[in-house]
């Protein structure tokens, strides 16, 4: 991926569109994109054999919005972390597609496991330690999206969809396990780095 990245960002330059002083931000950009992109293409064509496209696209929605401003675990290689998020995200679909938690069950985790979601955002990484300013801004951006969840999950409930409260909780619930992880890796790390 940070090959071809770089044979984009290359393209890019040469073509006038960004300056030189700019090629490192682009470059990490497109090989964070195609990263991403890739992992997303694979659980797709996962979601499509399952025959759960739409689970697919709330699970989609909510993991990647919840991890990009709440944080979690990162792990330190592109392989590890795409063969990592494609399992989870199969396991996800898989369980969801053969267990219905009841809805009260799933109200009670889905609100108590976001309140933990906020309250422990963000989780840092070592490779990408926040300021305050971007705390604040993660803190603010995970409080409106928990509320968006509440919202749909209410909507859900209200039309009949149990299968997609049952799901929203199960993903809420990978989404904190992640960023419990998360603080323990940082802790760990950050731990190794003082000392070397």
């Amino acid at each position: 991926m940070k090959h071809l990245s770089e044979k984009i960002t290359d393209y890019i330059v040469k073509a006038g569109a960004i300056s030189e002083k700019s090629y490192t931000v682009y470059q990490y950009g497109f090989q964070i994109g195609l990263e991403m992109l890739s992992c997303f293409l694979v659980c797709f064509f996962i979601a499509i054999y399952l025959h759960m496209i739409p689970e697919f696209i709330v699970l989609t929605c909510i993991f990647m919005l919840l991890r990009t401003y709440a944080g979690g675990v990162h792990l330190n290689s592109f392989g590890r972390c795409f063969i990592c998020s494609v399992l989870v995200q199969t396991l996800i679909l898989k369980i969801s597609g053969q267990y219905v938690f009841p809805i009260i069950g799933s109200w009670i985790f889905i609100i108590l496991e976001l309140m933990l979601i906020f309250l422990l955002a963000p989780v840092e990484d070592v490779n990408k330690e926040l300021d305050e300013g971007e705390k604040k801004h993660c803190k603010k951006i995970t409080g409106k999206i928990v509320i968006g969840i509440i919202i749909f999950s209410i909507f859900c409930t209200f039309n009949g969809f149990h299968k997609i409260i049952s799901l929203i909780e199960l993903t809420v619930l990978v989404v904190l396990i992640s960023q419990y992880i998360g603080i323990l890796k940082y802790k760990i790390e950050k731990g190794i780095y003082r000392r070397k």
